[in-house]
């Protein structure tokens, strides 16, 4: 089984930032200071590739167009995939592999499929993109449920992150409406949050906010859908933003994003806007990457 180096935020925090005159945090000159352990979906190298605490892969696994990813309980990681992007009816799907590589689960589909998430009870949540729906499958590989939603007609724009929430309603970005969207159990539409920008991921705090991101910002709506918070590209200029993507909420607040395609492939801001870490892209060697899960974060992930 694989060793996980775990690292906490605070640690990460106390190792690895500085703050100049202007009061911005900044990240660490290369090879200055420690590397939090996390999946990374690399695009370029086609791979899930896990980070270890040096900044060294540690384990990777090949993946074409993998967009979302999971460490499950068990050590196995779950991913989305779509061979040659979904082009030509080509096999998309999702997989569970082991530390060891070997696949003990997978699903197969057809049509870009860039999210998933394994459920509570066993089954998963798959994001079938080019489809413009959501389908539920077990663990046998059956579809149990799957439904339509409201942007289904966009295709590859049609949606980007899917989640199932705890009272077993659906949070969905879609992104061409630049909206996220719940969804009921049965795929009854409940209310929506309009977002500036294309719509990449969306999350339910414990608070009852819902924190999206996209484009070019991230912006946290309060239970009646007002925004109550919001970061642009422009907050963060030092992270070269093309596309605010994987986000993960840590317990501390702050926001650990994936920048897809971006001069900096992954870090972690504060609710204050402040750049509390940075990836030294000295170490990773690509940025054009989708989904991230921060492993040094105890319980359930919040993404």
């Amino acid at each position: 089984m694989l060793k996980i180096r775990l690292l906490t935020s605070a640690l990460l925090a106390a190792s690895c930032v500085s703050v100049e005159a202007d009061g911005l945090a900044r990240a660490p000159e290369p090879d200055a200071g420690r590397f939090p352990a996390l999946l990374f979906t690399s695009e370029a190298a086609q791979k899930i590739q896990r980070f270890d605490g040096s900044g060294r892969v540690a384990w990777e696994y090949p993946a074409e167009t993998a967009r979302d990813v999971w460490q499950l309980p068990n050590g196995n990681v779950l991913f989305p995939y779509s061979v040659s992007n979904g082009v030509n009816n080509a096999e998309t799907g999702v997989k569970e592999v082991t530390p060891e590589k070997k696949v003990v689960w997978q699903f197969k589909t057809h049509g870009q499929v860039y999210s998933c998430q394994r459920l509570p009870d066993g089954n998963t949540l798959v994001g079938a993109t080019q489809q413009g729906r959501l389908l539920i499958v077990s663990p046998a590989g059956q579809v149990v449920k799957s439904f339509a939603i409201k942007n289904a007609a966009a295709g590859h724009g049609s949606m980007r992150n899917v989640r199932a929430l705890a009272d077993g309603h659906f949070l969905v970005a879609e992104e061409s409406a630049r909206a996220a969207r719940e969804y009921d159990a049965d795929g009854n539409l409940l209310r929506e949050f309009k977002t500036p920008f294309p719509t990449y991921s969306a999350i339910r705090l414990p608070s009852g906010h819902t924190m999206t991101c996209g484009k070019t910002g991230i912006v946290e709506f309060d239970a009646a859908g007002l925004p109550v918070w919001e970061l642009k590209n422009t907050d963060v200029p030092e992270l070269g933003i093309r596309w605010f993507a994987g986000l993960q909420v840590l317990p501390n607040g702050n926001l650990f994003i994936c920048n897809a395609g971006g001069k900096v492939a992954f870090a972690e801001i504060s609710k204050a806007k402040k750049i509390v870490w940075q990836c030294d892209m000295t170490r990773v060697k690509s940025s054009m990457g989708h989904g991230i899960q921060l492993l040094d974060v105890p319980g359930e992930p919040l993404k």
